[in-house]
């Protein structure tokens, strides 16, 4: 029994200097034992005296809300680097990246939790504001192209017009 007892002191004195040098080399590499979430600042935009960017915070997989990733706006005046969340912004789960109108403005979509439809908004530069430009698109290809039209200049169109010009598209085809 006495060496029984001497196998079992050994194997957990193993154990806790296995456990101790696997803490201490984490701890060595610049991580912590838990994970934590991962922020990815996109390019930002000046815009009227200051500068606009989409930040994506890519979330631990046992994290609430138990979305993977989470996008916001975040804005700060030119030359300053205290950034600062825009207030009455959505949190999102998919974004695009910032689009610049030819009239200055900056325009973006994004679609929120539990929602399969996208949202155009537009920041308005003067009041630091997310306003809602156009909401039920169906995918992420159809606000590409209409935040491509807003870059070339061009009004948005509602989903309804996409829908019956992707239909008359369709009919040519027969």
């Amino acid at each position: 029994m006495g060496l029984f007892l001497l196998g079992l002191r050994s194997l957990f004195l193993r154990l806790a200097v296995f456990v101790v040098f696997a803490v201490l080399f984490v701890w060595f590499l610049g991580g912590n034992l838990t994970a934590n979430a991962a922020r990815r600042n996109h390019d930002s935009v000046a815009c009227g005296g200051q500068l606009v960017r989409v930040v994506q915070m890519i979330l631990p997989m046992d994290s609430l809300p138990s979305e993977l990733e989470t996008w916001h706006v975040e804005a700060t005046s030119e030359g300053d680097d205290d950034w600062e969340v825009v207030a009455n912004n959505a949190t999102l789960v998919r974004a695009t990246e910032l689009t610049v109108a030819p009239d200055g403005g900056i325009w973006f979509a994004g679609a929120s939790s539990g929602m399969r439809a996208w949202t155009i908004y537009a920041f308005d530069c003067t009041t630091r504001a997310i306003v809602v430009r156009g909401t039920e698109y169906r995918n992420r290809a159809d606000v590409e192209r209409q935040l491509a039209r807003v870059a070339l200049g061009l009004s948005l169109q509602s989903p309804e017009t996409i829908d019956s010009v992707r239909d008359n598209v369709l009919r040519q085809g027969d």
